[in-house]
C-alpha cells in the first residue's frame, strides 16, 4: 500500500488532506479509517460496510471485513476533534482580503427512516415535512452543523458551505446538542470579527439563546414561533418616583406592524423587545403574502440592527454578488436568514448521493461514526478544490461531480498500481501511472 500512496496522484492528494484526522487515532485505526474514508469517495453508491468491502476495500488492503466494524462500533474515534478540523479547514480558505466578512453558521436536524426495531435510539418522531397523509416517521434523528465562509470564485464573493458533523440523538433535548456543536464551534472561532448563527423556529430558545449570548461576536438570525411575545421598547423616564418600565406595551403581529408590499409578500420591520433576550433590543422582521390570513405570517428576528451588519460588508461592495449588493437594507437579515437553506440542500444530497441512510450498524457509536465519516468526504469534495490547486477546475462544481471524477481518477490509479505490482518488469512501474488525469482533472505536473 505504501507504493500505492506514493505513486498515485489523487491518493496522496486524499491522504494529505485527511492528515489531521488520522493523526487523532493510532495508525492502524488511521490507516484502516482512511482506506474508509477512499472507499466512500471512491463508490458512487454504499448500502453497507459489507459494500464497501466486497467491491473495493478487499481488492487493496489485506484488512479483514470485521476491523472495519470494531474500527466504526468500538474504537474511540474523537467526532468533537473531528468537527473543529473540519472549521480550521475551512477557515484557511478565507482570502487574507475578505477575513472581516461574518461567517455562517447553521444548525438543523433531519429525520432518517429505518426498518426494523433492533437500532439503538430507534423512535417513533413526528414529522412535519411528511406529505403522504401521516405524521410519525420511524428512524433517526440527527442534529447537524455546517459553516458558511467566504470565498473567491471568478472576483466574486461567495460563500461555500461545508458540514462539521452530526449527532444522533438519543433521550437528549435537541437544543442541548445543538448549543454544545456550536460550543465546540466557537472555541476555534473566537477571534473571528463576527459569526452568525442561522436557525429555525425550533432552535431560538434555552441552551441555544444562552450559547449566543455567552459570546461576544456571535449574532443570531432566526425564524421565532408567531406566538412569540413581541414589546415595544421602555417609555422615556417620566422622572416620577417608582421603578420605570422596562419593556412597552406588548405588541400584535397582525395591527401594530405597518406593512409594505416587497415583490409577492407583504413585509413590516420593527426593534423591539422580546422574552428571549430580556432587555436587549432585537430587529424583528413579520412576512406575509396575504394580510387576512394569520396562518401565513412568519416572524424572524435578528439581534443586530440592518446598518451595523451593512457596515461589515461595507468596502467588499464590488466583490459581492448582485443578489447580495442590491439588497435593501432593511431586508438584508431577511436575506441573510436565506443561507439556512443550504443546510437543506445538504441533507439531500446526502441522503439522495452519498447513501447516508443506508447504514446497517445498530449501535449510536457505529451509527455517528459512519454518517460523519460520510460528513468529512462530503466536506472533502468540497474544500479540497479550493486547497489543492492540482483540483481548482472543480471548485464550481458540486460534490457529486467531484465525487464521480475523482472516484474515475481513484479506480484509474489503482488499476494501473495493481497492474504494475504484478507486472514482471518493475523498472517500468512507475511509468504507468504518468498518463493523462482523467478528464475533468486539471495537471499539469508530472508526478516525480
Amino acid at each position: 500500500m505504501e507504493t500505492l500512496y506514493q505513486t498515485s496522484i489523487i491518493i496522496k492528494s486524499l491522504r494529505d488532506y485527511f492528515k489531521p484526522y488520522l493523526d487523532l487515532l493510532t495508525k492502524p485505526s488511521g490507516s484502516k479509517m482512511f482506506l474508509l474514508l477512499l472507499a466512500m469517495i471512491t463508490m458512487q453508491f454504499t448500502t453497507s460496510i459489507n459494500h464497501l468491502f466486497k467491491w473495493f476495500l478487499s481488492g487493496i488492503s489485506n484488512t479483514s471485513l470485521n476491523a472495519y466494524y470494531y474500527l466504526l462500533s468500538e474504537t474511540t474515534i474523537p467526532l468533537n476533534m473531528f468537527l473543529q478540523i473540519t472549521v480550521r479547514l475551512a477557515l484557511s480558505l478565507i482570502p487574507k482580503e475578505l477575513e472581516g466578512l461574518p461567517i455562517f453558521l447553521i444548525v438543523d436536524d433531519t429525520l432518517q427512516a429505518k426498518f426494523g426495531t433492533h437500532f439503538e435510539c430507534y423512535k417513533n418522531m413526528f414529522d412535519h415535512a411528511k406529505h403522504n397523509g401521516k405524521n410519525f416517521l420511524k428512524g433517526h434523528c440527527f442534529v447537524a452543523l455546517t459553516i458558511a465562509v467566504p470565498v473567491l470564485a471568478s472576483g466574486n464573493i461567495r460563500y461555500l458551505h461545508v458540514p462539521l458533523g452530526y449527532r444522533l440523538r438519543k433521550d437528549e433535548s435537541k437544543l442541548k446538542i445543538a448549543a454544545s456543536m456550536i460550543d465546540l464551534a466557537m472555541e476555534i472561532l473566537a477571534d473571528s470579527p463576527m459569526v452568525i448563527l442561522l436557525c429555525d423556529s425550533w432552535y431560538p430558545k434555552g441552551e441555544v439563546i444562552k450559547t449566543v449570548m455567552k459570546y461576544k461576536n456571535l449574532e443570531l438570525i432566526a425564524n421565532v414561533r408567531v406566538d412569540t411575545c413581541i414589546f415595544n421598547l421602555p417609555p422615556k423616564e417620566t422622572g416620577k418616583r417608582g421603578r420605570p418600565a422596562l419593556k412597552g406595551e406588548q405588541l400584535d403581529i397582525h395591527t401594530d406592524f405597518n406593512f409594505m408590499r416587497v415583490g409577492d409578500y407583504f413585509i413590516a420591520v420593527r426593534t423591539a423587545l422580546t422574552n428571549l433576550f430580556e432587555q436587549n433590543p432585537v430587529y424583528i422582521t413579520v412576512t406575509t403574502p396575504d394580510t387576512f390570513k394569520n396562518s401565513a405570517y412568519r416572524v424572524f428576528l435578528c439581534t443586530i440592527q440592518p446598518d451595523s451588519l451593512k457596515q461589515q460588508f461595507r468596502g467588499y461592495e464590488k466583490k459581492l454578488s448582485n443578489s447580495l449588493n442590491g439588497q435593501i437594507l432593511w431586508l438584508l437579515p431577511l436575506f441573510l436568514y436565506s443561507f439556512r437553506w443550504n443546510i437543506e440542500v445538504m441533507f439531500y444530497e446526502h441522503k439522495k448521493f452519498w447513501s447516508f441512510g443506508l447504514y446497517r450498524l445498530r449501535s449510536k457509536i457505529g451509527i455517528e461514526n459512519f454518517v460523519n465519516c460520510l460528513s468529512v468526504s462530503y466536506a472533502c469534495m468540497k474544500i479540497l478544490p479550493f486547497k489543492n490547486m492540482r483540483f481548482s477546475a472543480l471548485a464550481a462544481e458540486s460534490p457529486q461531480t467531484c465525487k464521480s471524477l475523482l472516484g474515475d481518477a481513484i479506480r484509474h490509479e489503482i488499476y494501473l498500481w495493481r497492474f504494475g505490482m504484478n507486472s514482471e518488469n518493475a523498472i517500468n512501474f512507475d511509468s504507468f501511472f504518468n498518463f493523462s488525469t482523467p478528464s475533468g482533472l486539471s495537471s499539469k505536473k508530472k508526478p516525480a
